[in-house]
This record gives structure tokens, C-alpha cells and sequence, in this order.
């Protein structure tokens, strides 16, 4: 055998073994393009599979708010009482329709005991057991602030509503929260002060073109502005506008009134009200800050005396009694909780009346000992200890208080009737959330939506 014929087989060989290679490369990359493809694939799949999830959910979050906004409806729905339609402005809603909407979209009932809850066995409600109405806050718009108190007559600048208002703003602005609202220059390079925001909502809503000119030390003295009329200032502005002349319509229709910038409308819109057909605060669902701008307009001499909240020179009600602002808002939150105690576990509203709310803010921190000496079964401390140790008011300091506040002008500044809601529900199935803000007005036998925003 040659030498070529002996080298042949060997060269045979060596081709074959690359020919392996090559295919074994070929197998190696096709299983690494298919792996990719693969995992895009798996992982597109996935995605693809989770937004499918949250739609749903989505799609179910959105169902049970809608059903919790539905269930409220019916709550207030005076026909669907039936019989007893008499005794619903007995009731208090709020408690009375988160009561429905844990029997039938929770399938239990929530007690107001600490929290407690009976879960309703072989219920299923409305099916939406997957999902969970996670807040639900029901609330009269009397309890807030009623803007529309400010709107008077046609040529008349002062009135009993407007001069009301105007006293509850003046009273809540001088929360020191927001003080450097009006220390710092805004976004026009403009320095508004109180008195100025208030006279702005005034002219956004009043029928003329006068600007109104409040006096800061006598805000019971308002005159025409001289030099401008209301829309002067609009039409500097990049998009220009004018004043409504009309009542505001929506809580978002703050953010044009001038002076009220980002931070001044997030303070203000959980505490006035545009919905509010009245200039009288609701107590039966008022939160403290609200009840102590309405105490504190009824104190003579107040504005002045309370310049420490808004920034300006401190004033005291007398030696060692500290400051009134202070004072009056601690007085309020004893006035809270003396309605809390008041209602107690029931579900009907804690006063029936005007009157019946006057007997018990004449002396609230009393009544709040008393419940409290009761539920211990005796004297837990003294009355001054309590009032120093719960609230940081000594009796000097509570009586002042009690003293200078005029309580026939609280009792005209008050109801307890509420016929406009404010509904701020929130659904949660899964990771997807939805919350439904509305306004919701009873008339007879009717329930409208004045105002609806998903959120």
C-alpha cells in the first residue's frame, strides 16, 4: 500500500470529525437561538398573562367600589326604607352603610367595638368575596365649611352667611401648618395674605367687578378695592381668564381662585365645602379643626388675639393662660370627643338637635370624665388632673375658654341635618386599587350624583 493510499483514511477522518464539530455547533447554537426564543417567548407570556391579571382585577376593583358607591345609594335612599323611612334622619349614614357593606359585599359585620368583626357564615354577599372595601368615608358637606355662605345679594357686600364665613376662614388660615403658605413668595412672585385669599374666593364668586378690600384688624369692615377691578390680576397671567361671578361647582375649581396654590387647595378641599347649601356646620360629623374655626369666629376679638398662628405677634388670653388658638382648638378636639362618647356603639347620629349639641359644648370636658368615671366605675383621677393630663389644659385655661365663647351665635352656626354627602370609597382586588370619589344629594325620594372621579 502506498503512503497516499495509507494517509487517506486518516484525512477521512479528520473531515468527518470536523463535519461533527460543525454540526454539534450548529445543534449547540440552534438550542441557544430556540432557549432565547424561549425565554422572550416565556417571558412575553408572562407579562402578557400578569396584565391580563390586573385587568381583571382591575376590571373587579373598579366593580366593588361601583357596588360600595350602589350600596351607599340605597343607604340613603329614604324609598328603600320602606316604613321606616321616618327614622332616617335618625341615623347616622355612615355607620349605617359601612354596617350594609360588610353584610353584603364582606360578608360580615364590622361592630364600632375596637374593631371588632362577626363573620357571616355561608354568606357570600355579592360575590365579590376575592376583593375587599378597603375604606369608606361617608361624610355631610355641612360638616365642612360652606363656601357658598360667602355669596350674598346682588349690591349687598355685607351679610349675616358672608360675615360668618369669612370669620370660620379667617379662624382656620391661622393654622400654623400652613403659615409659610403666606411668609413665602408664590409662583407669580406674588406674597398673598389672609385676608387677601379670602376676598379672592369672595370676588370669585360674588355677581360684580368690585374688588373686595377686607380690613386685617376688622374683618367685619369690607370696602371696594380702589385701582383694579376683580380680573385685572387674570389678565397678567399666561392664560388668561376671569372671575366666575357664579358659585363654584366643583372642589377643584379652588385651584383658579388666585392665591390658592398646590399646597393652600390640599389643606383647604377636606375642609370647606362647595356642595354645602349652607353656611351652617354640621356637628354631628365635624372634625376638630373645623368645630374650632367656627368656635373661634364666635369669640370677640379672636383675629387679634389668635396673630400667633398666623405668623404675627403673639397674644395671650391672660398671664400664665397661653395662647387662644391653641386653646380654642384643644377645646374642640374635648368637644369631639364628648360627641364620640356620646354615640357611643349605636348607630344613630349623636344629637337630634341644635340645642342638644349646645347642652353638651357648654361643658364638654365634664361630660367626657363622667363617661370615662363611669366606664372605670369610680373616680379615676380629679377633674383638673384629667383635664391637664388628656388634653394639656388646665381648668384656668378651660373656663377661660368656655367663658368667651358666645353660644347663641354657635347655635345659629350649626345643624344637624344633611341631606349633600361626600362618598370617598376604595376597592381592592389583588394589586390593583380603585378609588371613587362623589357627591351624592338626597331629595325626596330621589338620590343624585352630583359629582363622580375615579382615582
Amino acid at each position: 500500500m502506498s503512503r497516499r493510499q495509507s494517509q487517506r483514511p486518516a484525512r477521512q477522518r479528520a473531515r468527518r470529525q470536523r463535519s461533527r464539530g460543525v454540526a454539534l455547533l450548529l445543534v449547540l447554537t440552534t438550542i441557544a437561538v430556540l432557549a432565547l426564543v424561549l425565554v422572550e417567548f416565556s417571558s412575553t407570556a408572562h407579562t402578557h398573562l400578569n396584565m391580563g391579571v390586573n385587568i381583571r382585577d382591575d376590571v373587579r376593583a373598579t366593580h366593588l367600589a361601583e357596588t360600595a358607591l350602589v350600596m351607599t345609594r340605597a343607604c340613603l335612599d329614604q324609598s328603600a326604607w320602606g316604613p321606616l323611612g321616618a327614622q332616617q334622619d335618625r341615623i347616622d349614614p355612615e355607620r349605617l352603610c359601612d354596617l350594609m357593606l360588610g353584610i353584603f359585599v364582606r360578608s360580615r359585620v364590622d361592630l364600632p367595638i375596637g374593631g371588632l368583626s362577626v363573620e357571616l357564615q355561608n354568606v357570600q354577599g355579592l360575590g365579590l368575596e376575592k376583593g375587599d372595601v378597603e375604606e369608606i368615608v361617608l361624610k355631610a358637606e355641612d360638616s365642612f365649611i360652606g363656601l357658598a355662605g360667602l355669596r350674598c345679594n346682588p349690591g349687598q357686600r355685607r351679610c349675616a352667611s358672608r360675615l360668618r364665613v369669612m370669620s370660620q376662614l379667617r379662624s382656620l388660615l391661622c393654622d400654623p401648618r400652613i403659615a409659610h403658605v403666606f411668609d413665602n413668595e408664590q409662583e407669580d412672585g406674588k406674597k398673598y395674605t389672609r385676608e387677601e385669599i379670602v376676598g379672592n374666593l369672595i370676588d370669585w364668586i360674588d355677581a360684580d367687578d368690585n374688588r373686595i378690600y377686607i380690613d386685617p384688624l376688622n374683618w367685619g369692615v369690607l370696602q371696594d378695592g380702589t385701582g383694579e377691578g376683580e380680573d385685572a390680576y387674570m389678565r397678567e397671567l399666561e392664560e388668561r381668564y376671569r372671575s366666575k361671578d357664579a358659585p363654584f361647582e366643583s372642589i377643584e375649581e379652588l385651584r383658579m381662585v388666585r392665591g390658592v396654590n398646590d399646597e393652600l387647595y390640599e389643606y383647604l378641599k377636606d375642609r370647606v365645602s362647595v356642595y354645602a347649601a349652607s353656611a351652617r356646620v354640621n356637628i354631628n360629623s365635624a372634625q376638630p379643626d373645623v368645630i374650632g374655626a367656627m368656635l373661634g369666629a364666635t369669640i370677640k376679638g379672636y383675629v387679634t388675639m389668635a396673630y400667633e398662628g398666623c405668623g404675627e405677634e403673639v397674644e395671650t388670653i391672660g398671664p400664665g393662660l397661653g395662647n387662644i388658638r391653641d386653646a380654642v382648638n384643644a377645646y374642640a378636639v374635648i368637644i369631639r370627643d364628648a360627641t364620640v362618647a356620646k354615640q357611643g356603639f349605636f348607630i344613630s347620629k349623636p344629637y337630634r338637635s341644635e340645642r342638644d349639641f349646645i347642652g353638651i359644648a357648654q361643658d364638654p370636658g365634664q361630660y367626657v370624665y363622667q363617661k370615662l368615671v363611669q366606664a372605670g366605675g369610680g373616680q379615676l383621677m380629679d377633674y383638673n388632673t384629667f383635664l391637664e393630663m388628656r388634653y394639656r389644659m388646665p381648668l384656668q385655661l378651660y373656663t377661660a375658654i368656655q367663658q368667651s365663647i358666645d353660644f347663641n351665635q354657635v347655635q345659629q352656626s350649626i345643624t344637624v341635618q344633611n341631606r349633600v354627602f361626600r362618598l370617598r370609597v376604595r376597592g381592592k382586588v389583588g394589586n390593583m386599587t380603585k378609588q371613587i370619589f362623589a357627591i351624592l344629594r338626597a331629595e325626596g325620594q330621589t338620590v343624585r350624583t352630583l359629582y363622580y372621579r375615579e382615582e
